[in-house]
C-alpha cells in the first residue's frame, strides 16, 4: 500500500483528497501545516506528497526547498490555483504540477503516473486508516 501525504491549509481540499485516495487504496496522511509535514516525513514512510504552495506561515515553497535537501526519495506534486507559468521556479525539482482547477480524475492520473515511474518501494508500516493532523 502506498502512502500519500496531503499538505493543504484548506480543510475541504484535504477532506476531498483524503476520500479520493482512500477509495483508491492509499494510506492517507493529511495536515494543514508545512511545519507538521516535515515532522511527519521524519517519522513516516511517505511515497508521494501533494503540496499546496500558498499557505499561511511556512508555505509550500519553503517546504519544497527542505524536501529537495532532506527528503529526496519522496515524490512531490505541487498543487496551486495559479498557472504553471507563474510557478516554474517553485515547481523545479517536483515530480509534477497539479492545477487545482482541473478535476480530481486528473489529479489521480498524475499521482498514478508519478508512482508508475518510480522503482518498487517497500510497503509502509502502520495503520491502514487515514491520519488527519492539523
Amino acid at each position: 500500500m502506498k502512502t500519500i501525504l496531503i499538505v493543504d491549509d484548506e480543510k475541504r481540499i484535504r477532506s476531498l483528497y483524503t476520500q479520493l485516495f482512500s477509495k483508491e487504496g492509499f494510506r492517507v496522511i493529511a495536515t494543514s501545516k508545512a511545519t507538521d509535514a516535515n515532522e511527519i516525513l521524519l517519522r513516516e514512510k511517505v511515497d508521494i506528497m501533494l503540496l499546496d504552495i500558498n499557505m499561511p506561515g511556512v508555505d509550500g515553497s519553503e517546504l519544497h526547498e527542505v524536501m529537495n535537501l532532506f527528503h529526496k526519495k519522496v515524490k512531490v506534486i505541487v498543487c496551486s490555483v495559479y498557472p504553471l507559468e507563474d510557478q516554474k521556479e517553485i515547481v523545479e525539482g517536483a515530480a509534477g504540477y497539479y492545477d487545482k482547477s482541473q478535476g480530481l480524475r486528473e489529479l489521480l492520473k498524475k499521482v498514478k503516473a508519478v508512482l508508475d515511474k518510480e522503482p518498487q518501494a517497500k510497503e509502509p508500516g502502520g495503520a491502514d486508516s487515514p491520519i488527519m493532523e492539523g
